[in-house]
């Protein structure tokens, strides 16, 4: 008895070692992930991980001390540029996901949310080592286009588990 006890216990010790439940908290990321939603973020899986494209990633916020949930869309070294007809990588339209496509997320540039000089730009630059977030629901999303901005490689804890 005790044995089954001790090994109920480091079953659940070892579950959440590996992985850490998140509720995404707004729109955000809608239809993808919706308000409220809890997901799956892998700690154990998050060494050795390389951000790719498209990947639905938890970032650590630099202004605050919570977690945020957005995609990556640009990549080191990389001029992203945001427009009504599409995203562009270094010049070249980029092809949304099919999956992103059939639920009709469009990434829009900023001017297009906001009417402010402020967030007129719809070129952006990553160096080495930074990263480019859209949320999946551009209308609702402070990212990488407004306060948010480019983020740092060691901001990203790793992508969120699940088909996404």
């Amino acid at each position: 008895m005790r044995k089954n006890v001790f090994l109920i216990i480091t079953i659940l010790f070892s579950v959440s070692a590996f992985s850490r439940e998140f509720v995404q908290n707004g729109s955000s990321m809608e239809p993808t992930i919706k308000a409220g939603q809890t997901v799956e973020i892998g700690i154990l899986s998050s060494f050795g991980y390389e951000p790719s494209r498209w990947d639905v990633v938890a970032v650590k916020n630099p202004q605050q001390f919570n977690l945020l949930v957005f995609r990556i869309v640009g990549l080191p070294n990389e001029t992203i540029r945001l427009q009504e007809d599409g995203v562009y990588i270094n010049d070249e339209k980029v092809k949304l996901p099919e999956k992103l496509i059939e639920s009709g997320v469009q990434y829009l540039p900023a001017s297009a949310v906001i009417k402010r000089k402020k967030y007129s730009n719809s070129l952006y630059a990553t160096g080495e080592e930074e990263y480019f977030l859209l949320g999946d629901n551009t209308v609702n999303a402070n990212d990488s286009r407004f306060e948010l901005g480019i983020i740092h490689r060691s901001l990203i804890l790793n992508k969120i588990e699940g088909d996404l």
